[in-house]
């Protein structure tokens, strides 16, 4: 999702050799089940921000499975101070998704903010940016040779007795964002900004342009919305996603933990907004370790940054890793 393209998520063969005997979607699908986006369905004449997000996963989503969200608004409330600087209404959405067999796999609980457009609560959510960020040409250069460092652990298994409180996870790159929705037939959204459009950028560099913040873009994103929509209402540029970010921190501590590991608990929250042409490095830290009953515990402070060194997320996620005695960190299920 979004650039993780672990063997664990496409290759069907390596799959079937992992502890998972099957593909598994990627940890962070679950924040893609909510059945009510403030975002797209909010307020009319706001703009919606995800301000904070929580993530409890219970089981994984193994290939065939057939999951079924639902999704209930469960708070709505007025935090305007003034008037004059604009309505700002908080929305809390959560979620519950179930598979095939009635068995919860996993809740999501969303925080968002809805600020009236064209006010001063709105232009607060750019902070003290006037423009988007431009790039040099030495500076796409370095990008692109950060996204070559990447590693990720894959089936050699992460054993709890292994991990120490201060051990840092190697960071991982996402960016520039573009807004492109397609590049050619059926190529997703993610795929510019992420290292596959890197590697394409390499391979026919003549499919892309230098957008407004001289990073590369596919040609065919001239079609869609950008900056410059966005300033015609008085505003420096267009935000980036915050839900995106839910999945940047997943592939980095997939990278960390491994095939053999599961993700347990997300809890994150959004204090800086990013502008598309941003960039966002993830960062995480072991902050403890522990036995609950069975399962052995990691949990790991997480936080993100943009290329101005803005700590844009912070936030906690708790992994449940296997043992050298030989006990699983994977739920079974029924």
């Amino acid at each position: 999702m979004l650039g993780d393209m672990r063997p664990l998520f496409v290759d069907a063969d390596y799959a079937a050799a992992s502890p998972w005997k099957t593909l598994i979607a990627p940890p962070s699908v679950l924040s893609c089940y909510e059945q009510i986006d403030p975002e797209v369905e909010s307020l009319p004449g706001c703009q919606a921000v995800l301000k904070s997000a929580s993530l409890e996963w219970r089981l994984p989503i193994r290939m065939g499975d057939i999951v079924t969200p639902e999704s209930v608004v469960t708070l709505v409330n007025e935090l305007s101070q003034s008037a004059g600087e604009g309505r700002t209404v908080a929305v809390e959405v959560a979620t519950e998704a179930q598979n095939q067999d009635s068995q919860v796999v996993g809740r999501t609980r969303m925080n968002y903010l809805c600020v009236e457009r064209g006010t001063a609560a709105q232009r607060a959510l750019f902070g003290s940016r006037l423009d988007a960020h431009m790039y040099s040409k030495a500076d796409i250069d370095a990008l692109g040779e950060e996204y070559k460092q990447e590693r990720a652990r894959g089936s050699e298994p992460l054993y709890w007795e292994d991990v120490a409180a201060g051990q840092e996870l190697q960071p991982v790159l996402k960016g520039p964002t573009t807004r492109p929705k397609y590049l050619g037939r059926m190529i997703p959204n993610w795929y510019w900004g992420q290292r596959q459009g890197w590697e394409k950028y390499d391979e026919v560099p003549e499919l892309f342009f230098s957008n407004e913040n001289n990073a590369p873009e596919p040609i065919a994103s001239t079609d869609w919305g950008h900056h410059r929509a966005q300033r015609y209402g008085g505003i420096p540029g267009a935000l980036d996603s915050n839900s995106e970010r839910i999945h940047y921190l997943s592939h980095l501590v997939m990278n960390w933990m491994g095939d053999h590991g599961f993700m347990s608990q997300m809890d994150l929250q959004f204090s800086t907004q990013n502008m598309v042409g941003d960039i966002t490095r993830s960062y995480g830290r072991v902050r403890e370790t522990r036995r609950d009953g069975e399962r052995a515990v990691a949990t790991l402070d997480v936080w993100q940054e943009n290329q101005l060194g803005e700590r844009v997320t912070t936030g906690t996620v708790q992994a449940l890793l296997p043992t050298r005695s030989g006990a699983p960190a994977i739920p079974q299920g029924k």
